[in-house]
């Protein structure tokens, strides 16, 4: 299969799923079209200008013919991100299973010195803290740091002697991780890191369960190391505040 032909198959594909979405016919143009599905579709607003760059592109392949000949064939790069960007939104990736993993947790109870002990041996500054079987909180390395300037002058720290939850109303503020279900895509997980940045906050993880709920037992987590890994699925370059 040509380069063109493959591209076309590709964009006829999107072009279905788009008029779906903007339950629109075909009396209305391609760029109209994004638009329309735009307003309602947060993944198309996202690769709006693409999509009219690969329109701009099939334009050349199917409405300038001679002799029944394409006169532009495209190279594989643009075949291949167009077939990625139809793999995102007709069947976009979700973050399950990419980032399911055994979530390690505490409880409230449990002292700050193991809490502390358990981040350093496992490399990560984010720890999910139960109560009553339910994550109520989010510790982290730089509230632990927190806790610990103001109470060191005090020459009385006892890490051991510490639980948790005298830790962590040392938190700069508690509106720092949310929730997703196993079904939400990558999308979804880059909206919300985006979301947050948009309202000056810091989204510190993304805890995943069956339906997003605290009670539900943790599949996966998510951090801002991870953004890296979902922009590259994605086809994008970075996280836009707006």
């Amino acid at each position: 299969m040509q380069n063109s032909e493959a591209f076309l198959a590709h964009f006829s594909a999107i072009e279905s799923w788009l008029r779906q979405q903007a339950e629109a016919d075909r009396s209305i143009s391609f760029y109209q079209l994004v638009e329309r599905a735009a307003s309602r579709n947060r993944a198309v607003a996202r690769y709006r200008d693409d999509l009219k760059e690969f329109a701009d592109l099939r334009n050349a392949i199917v409405h300038e013919r001679t002799d029944g000949h394409v006169i532009a064939e495209p190279n594989n790069l643009a075949v291949t991100d167009l077939e990625r960007l139809r793999s995102t939104l007709l069947n976009p990736p979700t973050v399950i299973p990419k980032f399911q993993i055994a979530v390690r947790l505490r409880t409230a109870t449990d002292s700050v010195g193991d809490a502390v002990t358990e981040m350093r041996d496992g490399s990560f500054s984010q720890l999910p803290i139960l109560s009553n079987g339910k994550v109520v909180a989010l510790l982290t390395s730089e509230t632990v740091v927190r806790w610990l300037a103001s109470e060191v002058l005090n020459q009385l720290v006892s890490p051991w002697e510490t639980s948790i939850e005298q830790v962590l109303p040392y938190t700069e503020d508690q509106d720092h991780y949310c929730f997703l279900s196993r079904r939400a895509t990558m999308l979804d997980a880059l909206s919300r890191f985006e979301d947050f940045a948009a309202r000056g906050k810091d989204l510190d993880a993304i805890l995943i369960s069956q339906d997003g709920k605290p009670e539900q037992q943790l599949l996966g987590i998510l951090t801002l190391y991870d953004l890296p890994a979902i922009l590259e699925v994605l086809g994008l370059k970075r996280v836009s505040a707006t």
